[in-house]
């Protein structure tokens, strides 16, 4: 997908000086305000489909890894824990603006999902003020004073060192961990969402969960569906 942005930037800039030019070319001094005196010409239309084209296969491209992506993790787990992030307020960071856009949160959330019915998959949805990041994974205590910068830090009460965000990888698994035994254990696990943790505790069980049976088919090694009728008659 990098080499194609990268294509992007330079079929862009191309498209648009065959459009300068050809306005330069088609619209004389004296009629510069006749709008409808300007023409495309045959290489600015075939400049517009190739760039169109690059535009697509890179939503293909993005639409392809998500795919892939979401299936094997719907799959390969039992329970899949995410966070609800505030994805628009994230994009006011220039940072990390381009790579949130080009992962596409949504898209995935939404896949995972749907996905997670046909396979059986616990969905654990962590509250979007759930300290996953600042609250140490070995005893619980929360450090609040945590800023994004930071990547590796130390647990003042423990003394445990944690990476930012493997340590918030553990403390949602500890929420989908816990979503599996509520789920052995009862009928049917609570449909609440996670409730906010407080400083020095870690809650066992937490997030939607959202257990439903697989019955729309199969899927094979590549990711794409299988119609339910042709599996029955192949059995």
């Amino acid at each position: 997908m990098r080499k194609a942005q990268r294509r992007l930037r330079i079929r862009s800039r191309r498209h648009s000086r065959k459009i300068v030019a050809g306005r330069k070319k088609t619209i004389s001094a004296e009629d510069a305000s006749d709008q409808g005196a300007k023409k495309r010409s045959a290489n600015t239309i075939k400049a517009a489909q190739i760039l169109a084209r690059l535009h697509a296969r890179i939503k293909h491209i993005r639409t392809d890894w998500s795919h892939k992506l979401t299936t094997r993790l719907c799959r390969e787990n039992q329970a899949i824990a995410i966070e609800d992030l505030n994805v628009q307020g994230m994009l006011g960071n220039h940072k990390l603006a381009r790579a949130i856009s080009d992962i596409g949160w949504y898209r995935i959330r939404s896949q995972i999902a749907y996905k997670a019915q046909r396979y059986d998959t616990l969905v654990v949805v962590a509250d979007r003020w759930y300290p996953s990041s600042k609250l140490c994974g070995a005893c619980g205590t929360k450090h609040a004073s945590l800023t994004l910068a930071i990547r590796n830090w130390s647990c003042i009460k423990c003394g445990a060192c944690h990476d930012r965000d493997v340590n918030a990888a553990n403390n949602l698994k500890r929420l989908a961990t816990g979503a599996i035994a509520a789920r052995t254990a009862l009928p049917e696990a609570s449909l609440t969402a996670t409730s906010g943790t407080t400083s020095g505790t870690l809650p066992a069980v937490g997030g939607k969960v959202t257990p439903v049976r697989y019955e729309h088919g199969q899927q094979d090694g590549s990711g794409q569906e299988e119609d339910a009728e042709h599996i029955c008659s192949s059995l």
